[in-house]
């Protein structure tokens, strides 16, 4: 049972979470989707499909009624969130970006080459690049253990997110040669 998709294993949890006999009652939302009462996030509609089709939910065959999860769904929600758990302790437990990794130290180098230059981001707010939209480039949690330890300086230079990266004096002692 676990071929089910990351949306419709969400959604079986949902459900779960809250049904409490009386069924959990979705409303059409636009672009064929429909609405959680409770959490008000939109699922697609064939996000329900392969739960009704294995029998985890009922909506007595009817897609304006409340959606009850049967004994199989209750079970295997159950594994899921306990799967769930253990994913989330996983990213818990992995180690947070370093200002001494390679990564961090390539990073400064750069920095120091391009000392005062604009920091350009990837649109998702996920990856930043120095000098260029092309430049070298680290993930925002290495930029953050930088500034952090104090080996980089950010200012703000619009009011549009536009931002200033420069190397302190720390950051240049860091990638002086030994």
């Amino acid at each position: 049972m676990t071929d089910l998709s990351p949306a419709s294993q969400k959604l079986l949890r949902e459900i779960a979470k809250y049904d409490t006999g009386a069924g959990v009652l979705f409303r059409h939302a636009p672009r064929g989707r429909y609405s959680h009462p409770n959490t008000l996030m939109t699922y697609n509609m064939r996000t329900f499909w392969p739960l009704t089709g294995l029998g985890l939910v009922d909506d007595g065959g009817n897609d304006s009624a409340p959606v009850r999860i049967t004994e199989a769904g209750q079970k295997l929600a159950a594994e899921l969130e306990e799967q769930h758990k253990t994913q989330q302790a996983a990213k818990k437990a992995r180690p947070k970006p370093s200002a001494d990794g390679a990564t961090a130290l390539r990073l400064l180098r750069e920095i120091a080459k391009h000392d005062g230059s604009l920091i350009y981001d990837d649109g998702l707010r996920r990856v930043w690049r120095v000098a260029s939209r092309d430049g070298h480039r680290a993930s925002i949690g290495i930029w953050v253990a930088l500034e952090k330890a104090g080996y980089i300086r950010t200012e703000r230079v619009s009011s549009i997110g536009g931002q200033r990266v420069s190397i302190t004096d720390a950051g240049r002692q860091r990638i002086a040669p030994a």
